[in-house]
C-alpha cells in the first residue's frame, strides 16, 4: 500500500522540503554501482552485494555532511542522521519493483528488529505529530528507506517512508520518492550475487 508517490514533476520539492539534496542520493546509488562493478570472479560472491552496499553508505554521509547529518550505528543499523530535522536514511536494497510506479517494493532480503523499531516509531511520529512537542514520551527518528535495485539495463532507486512491515518485508509506505533511474551502458555487465543489505546482528549478553 502507497500513500503519496513523488515523481520528478514534485520529487525535487519534496527533497528539498527535507533537506536532501538529490544528487546525494543518486551520486551515492552510482557509485555504489561502480564499486560493485570493479568487482572480479575473484571476489567471494557475497561480496559484490556489500560492497555496493557499503559504498552507497560511505559516499552517501560524505555527501549529507555539510547538510547537517552525521552517522551513526545500533547493532550494526548503519543510519545517516539529522538530528535537527528529526530524520534518519537507511540504505538497503530493494526488489524488482523499486522506483517503479504504480508497484509496492519491498526490501530484497528480509529486516530484523531494528527496522520493525524503526517503521513502528514511524507511525508513532505520525500519529501524534500534530501534539508534538507537546508528548514528551513519543521520542525517535522519522526513518527514511534509500531502496536500490540493479536491473538489467538501469539502476533505479526511490527514497521512501515505510508504514508497515510483515515477517520482515516492508509492505506499505507512506510516502515513495521516485528517483531518476540510472541507465547502464550496452558494455556493462550485470552480475547476478547474493546482496547484502542493511547488515543487523543480535547481540546478547551471555548468561
Amino acid at each position: 500500500m502507497n500513500d503519496q508517490l513523488h515523481t520528478e514533476e514534485n520529487a525535487l520539492d519534496r527533497l528539498s522540503q527535507l533537506g536532501i539534496p538529490m544528487t546525494a542520493l543518486t551520486e551515492s546509488v552510482w557509485q555504489g554501482y561502480l564499486a560493485r562493478s570493479r568487482t572480479t570472479s575473484n571476489h567471494p560472491r557475497i561480496a559484490r552485494g556489500i560492497i555496493m552496499w557499503a559504498e552507497v553508505v560511505a559516499v552517501l554521509r560524505e555527501q549529507l555532511i555539510s547538510h547537517g547529518w552525521i552517522k551513526e550505528d545500533k547493532g550494526n543499523y548503519e543510519l545517516s542522521v539529522n538530528q535537527k530535522a528529526g530524520l534518519a536514511i537507511v540504505v538497503t536494497t530493494g526488489d524488482e519493483a523499486t522506483g517503479m510506479i504504480g508497484a509496492t517494493p519491498s526490501n530484497k532480503c528480509p529486516k530484523g528488529v531494528n527496522t520493525a523499531e524503526a517503521v513502528e516509531t514511524n507511525n508513532q511520529l505520525d500519529m501524534f505529530s500534530e501534539l508534538l512537542p507537546a508528548i514528551e514520551d513519543i521520542q525517535g527518528l522519522t526513518t527514511w528507506v534509500l531502496l536500490m535495485h540493479l536491473a538489467t539495463d538501469e539502476v533505479r532507486c526511490e527514497l521512501s517512508l515505510p508504514s508497515s512491515i510483515s515477517n520482515g518485508k516492508i509492505n506499505g509506505w507512506k510516502e515513495r520518492i521516485i528517483l531518476p533511474s540510472m541507465p547502464l551502458n550496452d558494455d556493462s555487465i550485470e552480475i547476478q550475487a547474493p546482496d547484502l543489505p542493511d547488515i543487523e546482528v543480535p547481540i546478547k549478553k551471555k548468561a
